[in-house]
């Protein structure tokens, strides 16, 4: 009688601590979101809300130097581009460009990374060698690359003439610019993409590789089957990451060719095309922001799929 007397009040003090336990709680975190109430404040100001801002000038015949009224069009932005043939031009070069440089870049960074991970003399010089360009401004590396790219006194057309080839007009050829674009883009970035995939190797016990190779595994059966199947999360960052770029590539084509993507528009990607248009002689700024929503779509239908993909064939360590 006196047991159950005391479950009675033990289960009574617990009800009674309940509320205060929530209220406690509720407290705690209410104070988490106070601390990051700045950090969402500048988010939606400066991210959030022009991103929803973009889709909504996307349906009107808006222009930015017109502070009169701008009216509502709908799609006929959308309908435009799609019967605009720079449009499916930019389209498909920057597609070209995204189907090349991405996988350029994701096997030349992760051989540099085992590399540089490797017993190699001078390490240290060689990784601030290949990082060095990523953090280094990049008008200053165009303008070096511009002369590079030179017709008559470029280092590429001197190589060239050692040969006793014949000199390219990397930037002028139409079939050459898009070329010249991804090596230089490609040496650009290339050294985030190395610096991921070494802090992913890093994180790799030496131990599995020496395990591997006691069981007979040679060099190409380590990395087949220790090293890729680990390294698979670093290199759906590197994936991701490198397309958003690819995708949203301006600066490069601006500085080497000018707003008019150079002969042919051979040079003219997407980010291009949208600077031209809404920044350009005409300012259809809701064209402009009707192409940056497409551009949203493609990366984020890609970037989907990727990582899709990537978990569905991902080899797994047995």
């Amino acid at each position: 009688m006196e047991s159950d007397i005391l479950l009675s009040i033990v289960r009574e003090e617990k009800q009674a601590q309940i509320p205060k336990q929530r209220w406690r709680r509720w407290l705690t975190t209410g104070q988490a979101y106070l601390y990051l109430l700045p950090a969402f404040i500048i988010l939606g100001i400066f991210s959030y809300f022009p991103s929803v801002f973009v889709f909504v000038i996307s349906l009107f015949k808006w222009n930015f130097l017109n502070h009169g009224t701008q009216p509502f069009v709908g799609l006929a932005n959308y309908r435009f581009l799609f019967s605009d043939p720079n449009f499916w031009q930019a389209l498909q070069t920057t597609i070209l460009y995204v189907v090349i440089s991405v996988p350029l870049q994701l096997v030349l960074s992760l051989l540099l990374a085992i590399l540089l991970m490797s017993s190699i003399r001078g390490r240290a010089f060689w990784r601030l060698a290949i990082f060095s360009p990523f953090i280094t401004p990049i008008v200053a590396t165009t303008s070096i690359w511009v002369w590079m790219f030179d017709n008559y006194h470029g280092l590429f057309n001197g190589i060239l003439h050692l040969l006793h080839l014949k000199p390219i007009d990397w930037l002028g050829d139409p079939h050459w610019i898009l070329p010249s674009i991804i090596v230089y883009t490609t040496w650009k970035s290339l050294g985030f993409s190395v610096v991921l995939f070494m802090s992913g190797l890093t994180n790799i016990s030496p131990m599995l590789a020496e395990a591997a190779q006691v069981d007979g595994a040679n060099s190409w059966q380590t990395f087949r089957y220790i090293t890729w199947p680990l390294l698979a999360p670093v290199t759906v960052v590197v994936l991701l990451l490198s397309t958003i770029e690819a995708f949203k590539m301006f600066q490069p084509a601006f500085l080497f060719l000018g707003p008019d993507g150079g002969a042919q528009n051979a040079g003219q990607t997407l980010g291009l095309y949208l600077f031209s248009q809404a920044f350009g002689t005409s300012a259809h700024t809701g064209i402009g922001s009707a192409i940056s929503v497409i551009i949203f779509l493609l990366v984020f239908t890609v970037s989907v799929a990727q990582f899709g993909l990537s978990r569905r064939y991902t080899p797994s360590v047995d």
